[in-house]
């Protein structure tokens, strides 16, 4: 195969990849203008009406912007706690030899292995031995807890491969523990704490399941668990708010990603290869 069929190859490829994923999206989009009647007949042409109160009536009735406030306010601090927590553990098992060290290491890497669904009753009943139900700090605490398994597999495989030289350095120079973290090591593994902080903050932005086990306070739902009674309330019905529902769901996490699009990208393929 010659080095331009190869190039056409990748370019089909490409055209049809970005076709099955860009059609979803269109298909959504259109779909929020209409009315049930163009749904289901016309899947493929523009709206003969474009009913932008499918908008506001996503908006009324499901209280979206409420909702993505609050998983942005999820993510963020469940996002800022993971990492904090995660980076200063990574600096504990690579700075400092100590008898447990492997083992604690073992022991935090365990939790990728747990399946979620199966703590589901053990930490409902230990939230509400503590009234902790419908409660912004325990859900941060949650979602913290739960990312902080590959925060730790990812910023301490990074982390491992800094010269320890650095440290002696930094010593010499009277650099404390907190100094030398937070100073020097963190802005070197800067690449794996973007690809952890990336991963996290997503994973909790569309969280439901424990969105649905420990918030009942309508005021306090998720995007996930708000389109989801969206939805539930309205059936069948009238689907155009249910898309229209659905696109303000995912244009946040859109423009988050083209705001920091390199930083995604850099940030994960130097996540995947330092080790």
């Amino acid at each position: 195969m010659t080095i331009g069929s190869k190039k056409i190859t990748v370019y089909v490829f490409s055209l049809i990849c970005a076709a099955v994923f860009i059609y979803p999206l269109l298909f959504s989009v259109l779909s929020s203008f209409k009315d049930n009647n163009e749904i289901y007949n016309t899947v493929f042409s523009l709206p003969q009406v474009w009913l932008w109160n499918n908008y506001s009536l996503a908006f009324s009735t499901a209280h979206i912007d409420r909702a993505v406030l609050n998983s942005f306010f999820y993510a963020a601090g469940g996002t800022v706690l993971t990492l904090l927590l995660g980076t200063m553990t990574s600096f504990m098992l690579t700075r400092f030899s100590f008898k447990w060290n492997n083992t604690l290491y073992i022991y935090f890497i365990m939790g990728l292995m747990i399946p979620v669904y199966s703590l589901v009753i053990p930490i409902s009943r230990m939230i509400g031995s503590i009234n902790g139900f419908n409660n912004y700090l325990i859900m941060i605490i949650l979602y913290a807890t739960f990312g902080l398994p590959l925060t730790i597999f990812l910023i301490t495989g990074f982390m491992k491969g800094i010269n320890k030289e650095i440290d002696e350095s930094a010593v010499m120079d009277g650099c404390g523990p907190f100094t030398l973290l937070f100073r020097i090591l963190a802005p070197l593994t800067m690449p794996a704490i973007s690809t952890a902080g990336i991963l996290a903050f997503f994973d909790i932005y569309n969280d439901l399941i424990w969105n649905v086990i420990i918030i009942s306070d309508r005021n306090m739902f998720n995007i996930s668990m708000a389109l989801m009674s969206f939805v539930g309330e309205r059936g069948s019905s009238q689907m155009g708010p249910t898309f229209a529902g659905i696109i303000l769901t995912i244009i946040p996490t859109i423009v988050i990603y083209l705001l920091f699009q390199e930083k995604v990208e850099s940030g994960l393929s130097a996540g995947a290869v330092k080790e």
